[in-house]
């Protein structure tokens, strides 16, 4: 344990006392709490939105492509932070509203608010199967 050192009134504890010779090859040294971050700008999980794509059985494959392409290249940009361009994502949004509006909710929802995306993904898979099973 480090020494104890005295500051006015205050004692300070903590900290690191080394003796000898010592050599640190690519690692750190705290002295005290060492508390690192490493958040990208944007953390949203679009695995909602694939995994509502991959369920949606009223959406075509060729339909779905284009989809995911446009999930992907949304998912890229927002990826961005505050570089992100707002009219491009504004664009692809619109296109996959026209296309499957569905999705569209589920990813207007997980771009809101991520945790909610994917309440609404599970909701609409489920009311999707409710109905098949009523027919």
């Amino acid at each position: 344990m480090a020494k104890k050192k005295k500051s006015g009134s205050q004692v300070i504890q903590g900290g690191i006392n080394i003796t000898g010779n010592v050599t640190i090859k690519g690692g750190k040294v705290a002295a005290r709490d060492n508390v690192e971050k490493n958040v990208t700008n944007v953390q949203i999980s679009f695995a909602p939105v694939y995994h509502a794509l991959e369920e949606n059985a009223t959406v075509p494959p060729n339909v779905k492509k284009k989809v995911e392409a446009d999930v992907k290249e949304i998912e890229k940009e927002v990826k961005k932070g505050e570089a992100a361009k707002v009219s491009f994502i504004q664009q692809r949004l619109e296109n996959i509203e026209k296309m499957a509006p569905d999705i569209a909710d589920v990813m207007i929802t997980t771009l809101t608010n991520p945790a909610a995306g994917i309440s609404l993904a599970v909701k609409k898979v489920l009311e999707k199967m409710q109905a098949q099973r009523a027919s």
